[in-house]
C-alpha cells in the first residue's frame, strides 16, 4: 500500500534521510538538495534492502538516488555549544539557591576552587553561593565546608 502511494508522487517531490559520515540521521531533505549533494560529490547513497530507489536523468548522467544518502565530505556532526559560564546561568543551573546551605537570599557566583589556588572559571567549578558562605568560605577549597 505504501509503494502504491510513493509511486503517485512525483519523483521531485520525495524526501530523503541524510546520514553523517558516521552513519548518525541528520535530517530529512528534498530529492533536489540530495541530487546536488550526490553530483558535487558531498554524499553517497546508501543502499538498504528496504530502499526504494528513483533513477534520475539528465542529458548527461543517469543518477540511481535512493531513500538515504550518506554526506562523505566536511564535518557534519552536529557540536552543541557550551553556553557561556555567567550569573544568569549559573544561578538557573543551581536553581537560585546556595550550594553551601540553601539559602535563597543575597546570592553571588564562587569558585569551588578559588582561582587564586588555580581554579577555572568553569561550569564545573562555579557555584551558586550566599554572600555569608561565600565570604566565609573565603580563598579555601570546600572539601570539607565547616565555616558554614
Amino acid at each position: 500500500m505504501q509503494t502504491e502511494q510513493r509511486q503517485k508522487i512525483p519523483i521531485l517531490q520525495h524526501q530523503v534521510v541524510v546520514f553523517s559520515k558516521n552513519y548518525l540521521p541528520l535530517a530529512h531533505i528534498n530529492i533536489k538538495r540530495a541530487i546536488v549533494l550526490l553530483v558535487t560529490g558531498q554524499a553517497e547513497t546508501l543502499e538498504f534492502s528496504s530502499t526504494q530507489q528513483w533513477e534520475v536523468r539528465s542529458p548527461s548522467v543517469v543518477l540511481q538516488i535512493s531513500d538515504h544518502i550518506r554526506l562523505t565530505s566536511g564535518n557534519p556532526e552536529r557540536h552543541w555549544k557550551v553556553p557561556p559560564v555567567n550569573r544568569r546561568e549559573v544561578f538557573r543551573r543551581d536553581n537560585h539557591a546556595c550550594q553551601y546551605c540553601g539559602s535563597t537570599k543575597r546570592l553571588t557566583l564562587d569558585h569551588v576552587i578559588p582561582r587564586s589556588k588555580g581554579g577555572t572559571h568553569t561550569w564545573d567549578n562555579v557555584v551558586t553561593a550566599c554572600e555569608k558562605c561565600n565570604s566565609a568560605k573565603g580563598d579555601r577549597s570546600c572539601m570539607k565546608p565547616q565555616w558554614c
